[in-house]
């Protein structure tokens, strides 16, 4: 991407690459996954899964809330600018599962674009079960240099029109960008339909390739491919799906970065020169044999290079998708760019005349970029739900969507719950994943959350069933107090919470005295709750009650009831103050010097909430 390999260049941006993203009021950055490797670029299946083309060959599946892994393209040389660049899946892909793949090879010194045959779950939005295997290779394009190690460029995109269109590096040949034939510096179109089914290495004419409506069409040779030129680095470009025009991020060698718009236009395709090397964003550059060549094609802008600025990527023309994450009609039709080490992302607005800086919206970082904190962003494409989604080196995939209407989580069942500590309360707490409309939403992610005392019995994510319901239990550590578990989805501002409480009693040795204690909560007011605190020396029997075992019977002969609220033991009160929490309860106890020394005491305490009834404590063991 850059004039130095990217290798020797990512390591001081990986902090960018982990930081947070700065985006405008009313937008908001999902992390989608960190279970990728070294992601390039992304595209989309009909039915709105994406694939992920990572560095080392891998390709993998984003479906729902989990990443797989579809396949392996053979033979792929990673490390500084080589490796799996990009990838396109086909228009028609429910029916032949084709996709196409641009990389570096191990096996030679040439850029390739092959196609791979995928099977499984070709259009269900909801599976993993995806897969290609390498020997459905289909050999497309095998020529393009790969001398220098980068400069390779590049983008495969389909375009509106059903061609594949891919953006060529110059491959550190400067003036060969203006050659036609030299198959680097260039923007390509092709026809990949009359390819046919089946695997093949054997690579196909550029004739049978030729769309027959190319700018050079009427040449016999690599030329009539290419619809532009003059391009030094086109790593990144996107495709507007409204008017097939191509935007291209072009890499600057020492001044400028620049975003340049191919138009795509209603008659015959143009031949465009966009000037590299003569031409480096909007000043001269240098010169190669012969003259400068009229009519070279300036970007729609440029960014100088002393702005921090070394490798922009050229992001996508918004459209309004008609769905819940829309940016809305302020941004129709907008351009998007950004630079993957400073990583600052701007906006461009069509006047209907030119192209223009757009006005600053609210909250937006600062009045030039839209976002902040993009670095180490290796693509951003228009998504399917509006949405912009990007790729990161870091090992991200997310997404930038407006807060529309948001899925939600509601609390069903299981909150309120007291226990004792140690223990695993009653009742699973249940939820409900509920979507925009706030129907059920079967296969809706959610990630539950616990602070205070308490375990949860599952791992995040949690897949909601077909009803949309959720559930987790929850274990009280002996620690006691309160619990509170939150239940989120990914697309929601407004989680659901539970409160429970873990009963706990606690016994001190302080000095002379003995401080006994018990945590708890109820929901009646006033809330009065009265008690039976028992002290046991080892070996009373369990106690079988409506509450539960009993680590102490208090009709063992070395058990003793201290504290009685209740009147079941004549309100006894060893304390001399009453065994009447509120709702909890502390004693100070003076126990004779010596009782309780080298014992293994236990402590127990069983109570009446006003609302719930009968409850008991945990069973605390305490070394005097």
């Amino acid at each position: 991407m850059h004039r130095t390999p990217l290798a020797a260049l990512l390591a001081a941006c990986l902090a960018a690459a982990v930081s947070s993203q700065n985006v405008p009021t009313g937008f908001v950055v999902d992390t989608l996954s960190t279970g990728l490797s070294t992601p390039n670029d992304c595209c989309f299946l009909p039915d709105g899964r994406v694939l992920v083309a990572n560095s080392a060959g891998l390709v993998s599946l984003f479906a729902g809330t989990t990443v797989s892994s579809v396949g392996t393209v053979p033979n792929v040389e990673s490390g500084g600018e080589r490796g799996l660049l990009s990838i396109a899946a086909d228009p028609n892909f429910p029916a032949n599962g084709y996709v196409y793949v641009y990389y570096s090879s191990i096996l030679d010194t040439f850029m390739h674009v092959d196609r791979f045959t995928c099977t499984g779950d070709l259009s269900n939005p909801a599976s993993n079960n995806l897969m290609f295997a390498g020997a459905t290779r289909r050999a497309v394009l095998g020529a393009l240099p790969d001398n220098a190690g980068n400069h390779n460029g590049g983008s495969l995109r389909f375009g509106p029109d059903g061609m594949l269109y891919l953006s060529v590096g110059d491959d550190a040949g400067a003036c060969n960008a203006q050659l036609l034939t030299s198959q680097v510096g260039c923007l390509l179109r092709f026809d990949v339909g009359p390819l046919g089914p089946g695997a093949s290495a054997t690579l196909p004419t550029y004739s049978s390739l030729d769309p027959g409506n190319n700018p050079l069409s009427a040449n016999l040779d690599f030329s009539q491919l290419v619809i532009a030129h003059g391009l030094r680095n086109p790593f990144r470009m996107e495709i507007d799906a409204v008017t097939g025009n191509l935007y291209i991020g072009d890499v600057g060698q020492s001044a400028e970065e620049e975003y340049s718009e191919y138009v795509y236009p209603s008659g015959a395709l143009p031949l465009v020169n966009f000037g590299w090397p003569w031409r480096e964003g909007m000043i001269p550059g240098f010169s190669c044999s012969g003259s400068q060549p009229a009519g070279l094609v300036d970007p729609i802008v440029s960014v100088p290079r002393s702005q921090g600025w070394a490798s922009i990527m050229g992001g996508a023309r918004y459209r309004n998708q008609g769905q819940p994450f829309d940016f809305g009609q302020s941004y129709e039709g907008c351009c998007f760019y950004l630079d993957y080490f400073v990583g600052e992302m701007r906006r461009l607005v069509h006047n209907g005349t030119a192209w223009g800086p757009a006005p600053a919206v609210p909250g937006q970082p600062n009045p030039t970029n839209w976002g902040t904190g993009f670095g180490s962003v290796t693509s951003m494409r228009m998504g399917p739900d509006g949405a912009l989604y990007f790729t990161q080196h870091g090992n991200f995939l997310k997404r930038v969507r407006a807060l529309g209407p948001t899925n939600s989580v509601v609390a069903i069942s299981g909150g309120g719950q007291a226990g004792p500590a140690g223990e695993t309360f009653a009742m699973p707490l249940r939820a409900q994943v509920l979507d925009p409309q706030n129907a059920p939403l079967p296969n809706g992610t959610v990630n539950f959350s616990v602070s205070g005392p308490g375990v949860l019995s599952t791992t995040n994510p949690v897949i909601a069933d077909a009803n949309g319901f959720v559930q987790t239990t929850v274990t009280a550590t002996n620690l006691g107090g309160p619990i509170s578990v939150t239940a989120a989805t990914p697309n929601s501002q407004t989680p659901a919470t539970f409160g429970l409480y873990s009963r706990k009693i606690t016994a001190v040795a302080a000095g002379q005295y003995l401080v006994v204690s018990i945590s708890n909560a109820t929901a009646a007011t006033p809330p009065v709750v009265p008690y039976i605190v028992m002290i046991s020396f080892p070996g009373s029997p369990i106690l079988p009650t409506i509450v539960g075992n009993l680590c102490i019977d208090p009709n063992y002969a070395l058990a003793f009831v201290i504290e009685d609220g209740t009147g079941a033991f004549g309100y006894f009160s060893l304390s001399g103050s009453g065994g009447v929490g509120n709702p909890g309860l502390t004693k100070l106890y003076t126990p004779p010097p010596g009782l309780f020394t080298g014992q293994l005491m236990h402590f127990q305490a069983v109570g009446i909430d006003p609302i719930t009834g009968w409850f008991r404590t945990n069973c605390e063991q305490r070394q005097f």
